[in-house]
Order: structure tokens, then sequence, then C-alpha cells
């Protein structure tokens, strides 16, 4: 774990992991946090604070060199992940990384070689209860002890190595865009979750008393685009929305998504591609049932003589 600084008198922290995703040269954020990959960013907040609740300096009964440890263990591992994680936009880009990453690795047909009992059942089970469950159990000790930091997070990344490499055969994980959640807008930037007629509600499962959602690669982007729909950003919208789209070609809620944001630009020619792609993946998309036949009598019209946008959008 560590090593004596014999001219410090305090131990030099060693914190290389070599299993799991470490074993790919990925560092696993979640896995140093004990949280699964589902986490919201209220359980991230929560399990990071609990964290240095643990490892404060002032804890009583540690010694002066156990003190440091912990210290440098907040600095060197655990804020960095929090860090990261606790903001909305790079949890969101960290974790398309990393399906992306298992993608390419199912595409090799490699099998991960993994040390833990937890992980291996899991790899010969994979099953979303499993593996929440497997998670709760490895991180339930991780910061009870300072020698047992390092081997409870080797062995949490291997259950997300594991999870993100079989999440496709796991019996609850739903599939592509068939069975996400659909989105029903009240008015433009501004909508509410609804669920389409004969859509499976997605699979939930508890972790840390947050309900956490198994969701398809693009919905983590198109969560954070529809939050820069709601504030009217809606260049920084469309790159998340396009990002989505690369993960999930065929996502209709992406394409209904993207025309408003085209719409809202005032270029009507591309949201009504968009709006027109995304009924022929689901004809009941809500934002392209609302707005496609606005967009198509805009086209048809001729172009307003002054600006401000169409219909009363398109300007920030």
């Amino acid at each position: 774990m560590a090593e004596p600084d014999a001219a410090k008198g305090v131990p030099k922290l060693n914190t290389k992991l070599t299993r799991g995703l470490a074993h790919h040269k990925l560092t696993d954020h979640y896995a140093i946090l004990g949280i699964p990959i589902t986490a919201s960013g209220d359980l991230v907040r929560r399990k990071f604070l609990q964290i240095a609740k643990m490892l404060h300096p002032d804890i009583f009964g540690r010694t002066p060199a156990e003190r440091e440890l912990g210290t440098q263990y907040l600095a060197k591992m655990i804020n960095p992940a929090y860090q990261l994680l606790s903001n909305d936009r790079n949890r969101a880009e960290y974790l398309a990384s990393l399906r992306l990453f298992a993608k390419l690795q199912r595409q090799k047909n490699l099998v991960p070689e993994v040390v833990s009992p937890r992980a291996q059942q899991l790899q010969r089970i994979p099953h979303e209860f499993n593996y929440h469950k497997f998670i709760d159990q490895a991180a339930a000790d991780q910061y009870q002890s300072l020698d047992g930091i390092l081997p409870a997070t080797e062995e949490l990344s291997e259950l997300n190595l594991i999870f993100l490499l079989t999440q496709n055969d796991l019996s609850t994980i739903n599939s592509r865009a068939g069975a996400s959640a659909t989105r029903e807008q009240d008015s433009v930037g501004q909508t509410t979750v609804t669920q389409t007629a004969g859509t499976p509600a997605p699979a939930k499962a508890k972790a840390d008393d947050d309900a956490t959602i198994i969701q398809s690669p693009a919905t983590r982007l198109l969560q954070l685009a529809q939050l820069y729909v709601n504030k009217k950003q809606w260049g920084d919208a469309l790159k998340e929305l396009r990002n989505a789209e690369k993960l999930e070609p065929d996502h209709a809620t992406v394409h209904g998504l993207l025309g408003v944001v085209y719409m809202n630009q005032n270029n009507n020619a591309m949201a009504k591609a968009s709006f027109q792609k995304a009924q022929r993946l689901n004809p009941k998309e809500p934002n392209a049932l609302k707005h496609l036949k606005q967009v198509e009598a805009a086209l048809a019209a001729p172009p307003p003589k002054k600006g401000g946008g169409l219909f009363g959008f398109g300007k920030k």
C-alpha cells in the first residue's frame, strides 16, 4: 500500500491499480468512490462526503503516518474522482468513453481475466441485480481500513469491467431506442418524461438508497442535451446530441430533439430532416408529431422580412 519515506518519516503512497479497467490503462473513478457506473450525481456527492469523513486526518486513534496516508488518498484518488463525476457533462462524457471502450472490446471477442470471486460469478451470470449487489458488498469495507482501499477498489473495477462488457446480455437492460423513454414537450425547451404505449419501462435497481436506471449509451448525453435545451443553449445542445447520434444512430428521441434544436437555430431544412427520421424510427415520437408540420409550413412560406426566429424561437 505505502512505502516509508525515511527522509520525511511519512509513508509514500502507491496508488497503482492493475486489475479491472486499470489493466486496460483506464482510470476507474466509479470504483474509487465505490459506486456503480449507473450512479446519479446525488449519489456521487453523498459517497464522496462519506469517504472524506472516514479519511479525515482528525479521526481518533490513527497515527500521524496513517493520518498523512489518508490525506494522500483524498488528494490523489478521491478528490480527482469526485471532481470528474460530480460534473454532469464530464460524467456523461466519461461514461460514453467507457461504453465506447467496451464496444471495441466486444468486437474483439476478448474474455477478460478477473480475480475476484464476485467478478467471476458476475461473468458467469451477468445480471443487473447481481452487479449492484456485488458493488454494495465490495464497497462496504472499502474505506474501513487503509490497507483495504486498493484491493477493494480493484475488485470494484473488475465488477465494472464485467458490467460494461456484458451489459448487452443483462436480462433487464433495455434495447436501443425502442425501449427508451420518450419525451413529450409541453413547450419548446421544457419536457416531461412519458412512456410510449407498448414500451417497457426502464429497468431499475436499488443502490445505496438510490433508484438507478440502466440506460442506453446515448441516454446520458441526451439528458445533458436536454439541460442545454432548457437553458436555450442551442449550440451546446447540438454538440451533445451529435455525440449521442454517433453512439446510437437509430435513437428516435435523439433525432426528435435534434429537430427542436435546429428549429430554434432557424435551420428548418435540417429540422425537417431530423423530425422525419425520428418519425420513421418511432411514428409516435412527440417532438416530431408536434413540430414537423410547423417546420414544413415555414419552409413553404416566403421568408420573413425582418429578423427574429420562427414562431418566436431562435433568439437567446
